[in-house]
């Protein structure tokens, strides 16, 4: 073959290849030709054809005798494949057999196929008929149990017990009425034949019904019978009677709905009438009355120990406070308790007037709730209230008119906004309710104890302006009057009730608080001016800011409720301490309001610019007399405040405050009459500067009262 050309080596190809050295190959060819060298292929070749041959004749032999054995062995076992050959002939003979065998049965097969399909489709039209035959027999049968009045129906309808029972034929007597009351029934010859024995039973059932349920509601007239028990566990059970009332007889319908409501109105009516008189026996036997308002102006003696609960004609439990809570806010933590029972009240228990009515209140909205509820089940109102009323609203009214006499007479404008609170409460729980059916009542109730709370407070504010206009009353010491405990325990009151929730109070009683505030700080200024003494109106006014707040902190009232009087005890206090100094220390006063002008432009840390002489204005030789006076009769001058504050407040820790703004103030005049003397002596003080007293001495003296 012609050799390939060699192509040039590419790039890399060198590296990639080593050359080759075919020398000793060249010698070996050449030792072949020239016979020196044995073709080692050729060697090769002959011994593998000897090999070869030599396993070829060994197989060869092998083969020969195993041809030679199984000769032997087909010999031997001859008998055995002739019966081998026997069977299979007998067996292709059966098979055959078997073939026409499984012919025929096939050929019997598609004509049994055919005769299934055939049956199949009678099949299917047999189960049509029988549907429809069905179908009919159905509405035959739904027609004739609906036309035909059999004589159990009819023995069932007129003389079956009225129970459970009685309401299943009921139902099915319902059926057969509604099912001829059908325009296309009733020109039905079957139909216009069982019409009129339909009407007779129903005729009969009205009246059956009619007796049944008109028992049922006389059974709630008997004395001690749980109404809510008897409501819900008879007559809820036989609602579907007065349902085919209304369907088959309205009229019938009617009456009974009638008889119910005039029965339950008495009813609930002698039973709140009978509750309330009983309540009644338990209320305190004193009333607050018109005499007791914050000023009385025919207060005699006898009567002033009636309002503080000492006469002899009411004894002390049995008598409320007017003006002070007294615990009985307390009430408004137990406006979901039960009513109070009387006849278990076996402690002689006297109550207010607003604890009896949230008695009498929570059980009518109890019974209120209950009653709606079951009127909407028992005869289907679907939420009306007319109904509702009628039955209730003898009861309402009572209540109203009840509350609308007893206001009349009214004179306790605590209980009034308590009873303002408990009405609120309660209209919120009926919406938590889902229940509206007292709204308009509550509304009534508000009407009416707002606008008597009003005239009480204008009552009680006109009573402090009279005092004020005609000189009604006029103190006899300094200590605080009756007129303040009254307004500081009747605002607390109002106050405190009137935020415990955010309900809207704050604004229907800010206007007539902010005007009784008014008039009774004019009344107190008034009687400050009519007593004697230079300080006494001051003390006066002082002690009774001071009860005001007193009590107002102990209701905890807000900032804005205690404001006001804190600004006038402010000032009041600050005008006592001025005047208290004024008195006991005139010199040291008078000369620093008088000198501090004429040292006002001097600069005080400005040593050594001053000439030697004080400027103009300074009396030297009064400021000399002032130091040398307050230090010969400072510490006496000091005991006798002490002591007059100590008599004239009642309130010892007030006393103590204000004695240590006097000591406070002292120094602090003290300290300015030494000012004026470092201002008006700027290079060397004065001689009599020695004789001051130190303000260590004074803060001793301050510290040293404070603890005592």
């Amino acid at each position: 073959q012609p050799t390939a050309f060699p192509t040039a080596p590419t790039p890399g190809m060198e590296s990639a290849f080593e050359p080759v050295d075919f020398a000793d190959l060249q010698e070996l060819l050449e030792g072949v030709q020239n016979g020196t060298v044995q073709d080692p292929v050729a060697s090769a070749l002959e011994q593998g054809v000897a090999e070869t041959k030599k396993v070829s004749d060994s197989i060869d032999s092998q083969l020969e005798l195993l041809e030679e054995e199984s000769v032997g062995d087909y010999v031997k076992s001859f008998d055995s494949f002739q019966e081998l050959h026997q069977e299979i002939v007998a067996t292709d003979s059966l098979l055959e057999k078997m073939e026409r065998m499984l012919g025929t049965f096939q050929s019997d097969l598609s004509s049994i196929s055919d005769e299934i399909r055939m049956l199949q489709g009678q099949s299917l039209q047999m189960n049509l008929k029988l549907q429809n035959r069905r179908g009919l027999q159905t509405l035959m049968s739904e027609y004739v149990s609906s036309v035909v009045v059999s004589p159990q129906l009819v023995r069932q309808i007129c003389e079956e017990e009225i129970n459970e029972a009685y309401l299943g034929y009921l139902s099915e007597l319902n059926k057969k009425l509604d099912h001829v009351k059908q325009q296309e029934m009733q020109k039905l010859p079957s139909c216009a034949q069982s019409a009129p024995e339909l009407e007779k039973l129903r005729t009969k059932a009205v009246a059956r019904i009619k007796d049944f349920l008109l028992q049922k509601v006389n059974s709630l007239k008997k004395p001690k019978t749980n109404l809510q028990i008897l409501q819900r566990n008879v007559l809820v059970r036989f609602k579907s009677m007065t349902q085919f009332l209304a369907e088959h007889h309205g009229a019938v319908a009617e009456e009974v709905k009638a008889h119910y409501v005039g029965t339950m109105s008495a009813v609930y009516l002698k039973q709140f009438r009978t509750y309330v008189t009983s309540l009644q026996k338990l209320e305190l036997e004193y009333a607050a009355t018109k005499s007791d308002l914050l000023v009385n102006e025919g207060q005699s003696a006898g009567r002033l120990w009636d309002n503080l609960g000492l006469g002899r004609s009411v004894q002390l439990k049995d008598k409320g406070n007017v003006f002070s809570l007294s615990g009985r806010d307390a009430i408004l933590e137990q406006l979901d308790k039960d009513p109070i029972i009387a006849h278990t009240n076996k402690d002689k228990v006297k109550y207010y007037h607003e604890q009896l009515f949230r008695s009498h209140q929570m059980l009518l909205m109890d019974t209120a709730t209950s009653e709606f509820l079951f009127l909407n089940d028992f005869f289907d109102t679907k939420g009306d209230q007319n109904l509702f009323v009628e039955v209730f609203g003898k009861t309402t009214q009572y209540f109203l008119d009840s509350l609308e006499a007893f206001l009349a007479n009214s004179w306790d404008s605590v209980g009034l906004l308590l009873m303002v609170r408990i009405v609120d409460f309660y209209r919120k729980r009926m919406q938590q309710r889902k229940v509206s059916c007292l709204d308009s009542y509550l509304d009534a109730l508000q009407l009416l104890l707002w606008p008597r709370l009003r005239v009480v407070l204008e009552a009680n504010i006109v009573s402090l302006r009279k005092a004020y206009q005609q000189n009604l009353q006029i103190p006899s010491n300094s200590n605080p009057h009756l007129v303040t405990r009254r307004f500081a325990e009747l605002a607390a009151s109002l106050y405190f009730l009137s935020s415990q929730e955010d309900t809207g109070l704050p604004d229907n009683l800010q206007q007539p608080l902010s005007t009784m505030r008014q008039e009774f700080c004019t009344l107190l200024s008034a009687m400050a001016n009519r007593l004697d003494g230079q300080d006494s109106g001051l003390v006066f006014l002082v002690n009774n800011y001071d009860l005001v707040l007193t009590v107002f902190h102990e209701r905890h009232l807000s900032r804005s409720a205690t404001s006001v009087f804190e600004d006038l005890h402010s000032d009041q206090v600050q005008k006592f301490v001025e005047s208290q100094l004024m008195r006991h220390f005139p010199e040291l006063v008078t000369f620093v309001k008088n000198t501090e002008p004429a040292v006002a432009h001097i600069d005080e840390t400005a040593r050594g610019s001053g000439g030697p002489s004080p400027p103009p204005g300074v009396d030297v030789q009064k400021m000399e007399q002032v130091v040398r006076s307050f230090a010969a009769n400072w510490k006496k001058e000091r005991d006798q405040i002490h002591q007059y504050v100590m008599v004239s407040f009642s309130n010892f820790s007030n006393g103590m405050g204000i004695l240590k703004q006097v000591l406070t103030q002292l120094l602090l005049y003290y300290t300015r009459l030494q000012k004026v003397i470092r201002k008006a002596f700027p290079q060397q003080p004065p001689a009599f500067a020695n004789e001051m007293v130190s303000n260590t001495t004074i803060l001793m003296e301050v510290r040293r009262d404070n603890f005592t």
